[in-house]
This record gives C-alpha cells, sequence and structure tokens, in this order.
C-alpha cells in the first residue's frame, strides 16, 4: 500500500469531509460568543443552537435535553459526579467493564465516606446478566451507570432491559453511549434513559466537543459552574465551529448507518475467515451482541504487543484496547473481567474499521496480519 492504514476508530475516527466543510463554512460566521446580545453574538447563537436542533433530532430527544461537553469523560464524570454532592448514604451501580472515565470515577467516588459502589460481572461474551443488577439494588441505591457498548470488545448491552428496571425502582439511570451512538438504530426519548453521554470524534466529527443527555424533568448538578451557559447547566464558552461539525458528522452516520452496517460486517467477517482457523487463534468478541465494525481476538502464545508494534511498522495502525490508558501494555480489566487468563489479554487486539476504510485496505492488512503471525510462531518454535 503506498499509504498508512488506519484500524483504530474506536480510539478516534478520521474527520469527515462533510464534518469539515460545515465548519470551514460557518468559521466566519462564528467570531462571536452566543452569549453576546450584539449582531456577531447573535449569529453564532443561531449556529449554536441548529447544531443542537439537529443533534436533538438524530438522537430523537428535545433540543432543551441536550447540554454541549468537551466530550465523553466530562460527560461521564458531570453525571457521576453529582453524588459527591448528595447527602445521605449513596449506592451506585456499575459494573466491572466500564470505560475507564466511569469506573475509575466511581472508584475515587467510593473513597467518600457516604458513597458505596457495586461493580457488576459480566459474562465469557462481556454482557451483564440484567438479573444480577435487580439483585444488587438497595434502599440507598440512587444512581446506575452501564454503558450501551463497550469500547474494547463492541459488547452491546441490553441497555433498555437494564434501564427498564432502574426506572420500576425510581432510581436515575446513565449511559455511556460513546461507542454506540449513531452506529445503531437507539431512540433515547423511548428507552426511558435519564443520562446518556456522546461524543463527536468517534463518529467522523471534530475532537474536543461532545454532548450530556439529561431528560427533562431529571435532578440534575453542574459540575462546571461559573456561567449560564448552556442553561446554566455547563459553564464556558461554547465552541461553535466544533458543535456543528458534531452536529453534521452525527446527521451524516445516521444517513448512512444501514450502508456502513452491511460494509462493517462484511470486513469483520472477511478478517475472521482469514484467522479464525490458525493455529491458537481466540475471539473475545461475540457477533451477536456487539457491534459490527470491532473485533477483538488474539492468538495464544503471540504478544499483541510485538503483533502492533510489526504492523505499525508496516504502516498499519491497530490497538490492544483502550486508547485512554495505552500509556502501558497492561492487560485490559475488560478481558480480564470476561474471564480472560493474564496471558490472553496480553496477546489480544482489538481492530476496529469505519467511513474511512476500504477492502484493499482490509486486504493489506490480512496479508501483514497473518505474515507476523506465522513469522512469530516460528520464531517460538525455534
Amino acid at each position: 500500500m503506498d499509504k498508512n492504514i488506519y484500524l483504530d476508530h474506536n480510539a478516534s475516527s478520521p474527520l469527515l469531509p462533510e464534518a469539515k466543510t460545515a465548519m470551514s463554512n460557518v468559521a466566519e460566521k462564528s467570531l462571536g460568543n452566543p452569549s453576546s446580545p450584539h449582531w456577531a453574538g447573535r449569529e453564532a447563537k443561531i449556529l449554536l443552537e441548529t447544531a443542537r436542533n439537529t443533534l436533538a433530532k438524530s438522537l430523537g430527544v428535545k433540543p432543551s435535553e441536550i447540554i454541549f461537553t468537551s466530550g465523553g469523560s466530562e460527560s461521564n464524570n458531570t453525571v457521576l459526579r453529582q453524588l459527591a454532592l448528595a447527602s445521605g448514604e449513596q449506592h451506585l451501580i456499575t459494573s466491572k467493564i466500564e470505560h475507564p472515565s466511569v469506573l475509575e470515577t466511581c472508584r475515587i467516588l467510593s473513597k467518600l465516606p457516604n458513597i458505596s459502589i457495586t461493580e457488576l460481572p459480566v459474562d465469557s461474551s462481556g454482557l451483564i446478566d440484567p438479573e444480577s443488577l435487580k439483585k444488587v439494588i438497595g434502599h440507598q441505591t440512587s444512581l446506575i451507570s452501564l454503558m450501551t457498548a463497550n469500547n474494547e470488545n463492541g459488547c452491546l448491552q441490553p441497555i433498555e432491559e437494564l434501564s427498564l428496571i432502574a426506572r420500576e425502582n425510581e432510581i436515575a439511570f446513565h449511559t455511556d453511549m460513546v461507542q454506540a451512538s449513531g452506529k445503531i438504530k437507539f431512540d433515547l426519548n423511548k428507552s426511558g434513559i435519564d443520562f446518556a453521554s456522546v461524543t463527536s470524534h468517534k463518529i467522523g466529527g471534530p475532537r474536543g466537543v461532545g454532548l450530556l443527555y439529561v431528560r427533562q424533568g431529571t435532578s440534575f448538578e453542574s459540575l462546571v459552574t461559573g456561567g449560564n451557559q448552556e442553561r446554566v447547566r455547563r459553564a464556558g464558552t461554547e465552541n461553535v465551529i466544533l458543535c456543528v461539525g458534531f452536529a453534521k458528522a452525527f446527521e451524516w452516520y445516521l444517513e448512512n448507518q444501514n450502508r456502513l452496517q452491511k460494509q462493517n460486517n462484511n470486513f469483520r467477517e472477511k478478517v475472521l475467515d482469514k484467522i479464525r482457523s490458525i493455529d491458537g487463534f481466540f475471539q473475545n468478541t461475540n457477533l451477536e451482541h456487539s457491534l459490527h465494525h470491532t473485533l477483538n481476538f488474539g492468538f495464544r502464545g503471540i504478544s499483541a504487543e510485538s503483533l502492533l508494534i510489526s504492523l505499525d511498522l508496516d504502516g498499519v495502525a491497530v490497538s490492544t484496547g483502550s486508547a485512554c490508558s495505552s500509556g502501558a501494555m497492561e492487560a485490559s480489566h475488560v478481558l480480564l473481567a470476561m474471564g480472560r487468563s493474564r496471558e490472553e489479554a496480553k496477546s489480544s487486539l482489538r481492530v476496529s474499521w469505519g467511513w474511512s476504510t476500504t477492502a484493499a485496505e482490509i486486504d493489506f492488512f490480512l496479508e501483514r496480519l497473518t505474515n507476523h503471525i506465522y513469522r512469530l510462531q516460528q520464531k517460538q518454535e525455534n
């Protein structure tokens, strides 16, 4: 291949040309602060609210229920850290496979004297059993936070069933939708979910912008204070250009959702057909309950780090898991929670493709991957 190949869309997806064009078109019109009363501020405000309306329509919610944030981590923290402001005993339920912005925040909160947490287990596919949620709900349970789709293995949770359990017990329910939004058919309003975190850069939008959905009538305390922006729910001047790009990317993804799902499924089948018969192969992604663009797998006895470095030298970018914890090649907490051994977890690769991926790129990736697997296996034998 004459160019580098990017197969790490779960970490961040390349900017869509449509989003880039939309941002360029409004750059000069958004020079004002959208909170300012003069003409420049009014122009920026119109662009901001148009983007909000587009995103609301895409999610099936009201514009007033959307708060712009800097991304998924801020949105997750905003919901979870409300418990730090609450009085009395608070019980928080999450799962062992959450993104670090949820799991680490929950563990930090649990150090406060009035907050306790329960981390739900998952099965070998990464699925949460709704019955396990029912069993741990108590009188002090005030918030349940469970992700819609896992960033490492693509596992889709029975999120509507889980949120229904929360509603039946009158407990606030939050879901991290960062990986799933735009990629699956989902009506947020009908789901009954109280809080949802969404970010832009996983769907071909710009980095540095996301949103928090807060169902109308849901009790809510701001994390960032000191300004009246976002209906006094998140202080700070909104980045209008990024919000416009976010809205355009989400709109594009929904328009192309069916085509992308079919293409992504074909890519996944193509990869599996090539590698599933290789000695030592094991699969961490349940094909029946996962996003079509994600595949997590490994080969026993072969370090994922060795494969990642070898592919990187070929110009192919893949991952061993969450980019937020990639500073050290440690065993994935998600795979360990699924019952994989530490050796298996450290032998696992995550490959995720997206809107920019071509069949030729998948072919090249497979040619180089199989070459490196056989080479490393031969090296072990010698």
